[in-house]
């Protein structure tokens, strides 16, 4: 069993593609491949990323490593098998080529439940989704035998396994599961997904980047955060800001017009002036850090959040060697470190904490924002 950061993950590309008439892995969708949306999308996950079946050289372009399926027989049981019996480290997240939106938010999630767990498999209102599922090693001597027997059902295959189900409701805390398990097996499916919120023909739906800055205490993650943000308001871009406290917070003084509604029992409190307003809203259980940002992300180009040191969000640790000189988090679930030490991590990206501008550019980069007038900011 595996979890954490010892998996890779794996883009399922054999298939009959008999519905869609060609080949779905070469599929374009927006003008470009399937299989590179889904690369893009899963980047920087685990121990590395790789295609499993079809003909390597159709995706020599890509740039990536292609391993072959075990058996001549087409079956998703199969492509699974042989993409785990394959993959780098303990498991294997793997994402058929015909899912064109895989999240990586979701992807992520599986591989935090995956202590303790054979696999790890999402569940849709249609049920189990075993085409974007996380699998340890711990599987393969079953599906062995169940191919070898000729039982090709992937869920019956691992009927004997420890298999930890995500639930629906698991799924949407952290992505819209119609979407990210909307497949493309046939022209018109293909059709529907260039028209689907968020794809490259529907622009009006776009989320916010949200990039979460963690670190032990005293790391310098505020004052980093407070030059980043001064830069990029600087470029012309709108910056908003979350801030995760462990221990609570209070926002009113005692004996305000608004504390003593609020004492009162009023869930909700505003108080407005002519440049500013400021809401307290009183909650049994505290927010998803992606409901947060939906609710305050609208009109900006990033959300920048502190803490959450958890979530599916990226997250980019602050280090000082003179906190402590390990991580506080798994460096492959990073995607990159600012600190004062250049070898921080051999995984991603190493930025030098004195050096804000080169971070600033990482995150331009990394999220494509732009100048109003259009241009790429550097």
């Amino acid at each position: 069993m595996a979890g954490g950061g010892d998996f890779s993950v794996a883009i399922l590309a054999g298939g009959r593609s008999s519905r869609m008439g060609s080949d779905k892995a070469l599929l374009e969708l927006g003008g470009r491949p399937v299989v590179e949306l889904i690369a893009d999308n899963l980047d920087r996950l685990g121990r590395g990323l790789f295609i499993s079946g079809g003909d390597p050289a159709s995706f020599e372009s890509f740039g990536l490593p292609v391993c072959a399926d075990q058996y001549e027989l087409t079956a998703s049981l199969v492509g699974i098998y042989s993409a785990l019996a394959a993959a780098w480290g303990g498991g294997c997240i793997v994402v058929a080529c015909d899912l064109p939106f895989a999240d990586r938010r979701l992807a992520a999630l599986m591989a935090r439940l995956a202590a303790g767990h054979d696999a790890v498999i999402p569940v849709s209102e249609k049920g189990p989704e075993p085409l974007f599922a996380y699998y340890s090693k711990a599987c393969l001597g079953s599906m062995r035998r169940a191919i070898e027997a000729g039982d090709l059902r992937v869920m019956d295959a691992l009927a004997d396994l420890d298999i930890r189900l995500v639930a629906t409701a698991e799924v949407e805390k952290v992505c819209d599961p119609q979407r990210v398990f909307f497949n493309v097996n046939t022209p018109g499916q293909l059709a529907e997904a260039e028209r689907m919120p968020g794809g490259p023909r529907e622009t009006g739906d776009v989320r916010t980047p949200l990039v979460c800055f963690v670190g032990r205490k005293d790391s310098g993650k505020t004052t980093l955060i407070e030059k980043l943000a001064a830069g990029m308001v600087a470029r012309g871009l709108e910056v908003a800001y979350i801030k995760h406290d462990v221990h609570g917070f209070e926002m009113d003084r005692e004996g305000t017009d608004t504390w003593r509604v609020a004492a009162a029992g009023a869930r909700r409190v505003v108080i407005s002036s002519p440049d500013a307003v400021a809401s307290i809203e009183r909650r049994e259980r505290e927010r998803d850090l992606e409901q947060i940002r939906d609710d305050i992300g609208a009109g900006a180009d990033i959300v920048i959040a502190e803490g959450f040191k958890s979530s599916c969000a990226d997250r980019i640790e602050v280090s000082l060697s003179s906190r402590s000189r390990r991580l506080a988090c798994p460096e492959r679930e990073l995607v990159a470190v600012v600190s004062d030490r250049p070898d921080a991590s051999s995984v991603v990206p190493v930025l030098d904490i004195d050096d804000t501008g080169a971070v600033l550019r990482f995150l331009l980069e990394r999220y494509g924002l732009r100048a109003r007038g259009g241009e790429t900011l550097s």
